[in-house]
């Protein structure tokens, strides 16, 4: 097992209610580069993303998809006082529905997870 930290993915979904007020990413940039935050995948639903099951409230909702060093460097992100900050010039733009961080499953674990699904099997 090794002591590098896992990659992990920040997701967040939210509704635009509002004009971004640009302080959020002077006060946000810093501290996600820092975090190792890459976007990966999102766009407006109906656009770039496709609603599959379930659904979402109305209006321009958007779904972004970050890939960031561990969830300990998401909560670090989330957490800090510059990004605390940075939400207080987003709040009145976009109505954030949730915002998740999800570790990424290694090999290891598929294979444990397939080994017991296996012996469940028979």
């Amino acid at each position: 097992m090794s002591d590098t930290p896992t990659p992990a993915y920040l997701v967040v979904c939210g509704t635009t209610i509002g004009e971004m007020d640009p302080r959020y990413g002077e006060h946000a940039a810093g501290v996600a580069e820092k975090a190792e935050l890459a976007p990966i995948a999102g766009g407006l639903v109906g656009t770039k993303v496709e609603v599959l099951e379930g659904e979402l409230p109305p209006g321009e909702t958007l779904l972004a998809v970050e890939r960031c060093a561990s969830v300990e460097a998401a909560r670090e992100f989330y957490y800090s006082p510059e990004y605390q900050k940075a939400i207080e010039f987003r709040k009145d733009s976009v109505k954030i529905h949730f915002i998740a961080v999800a570790e990424t499953i290694t090999e290891e674990e598929m294979e444990a997870a397939r080994a017991a699904a296996e012996a469940a099997a028979g």
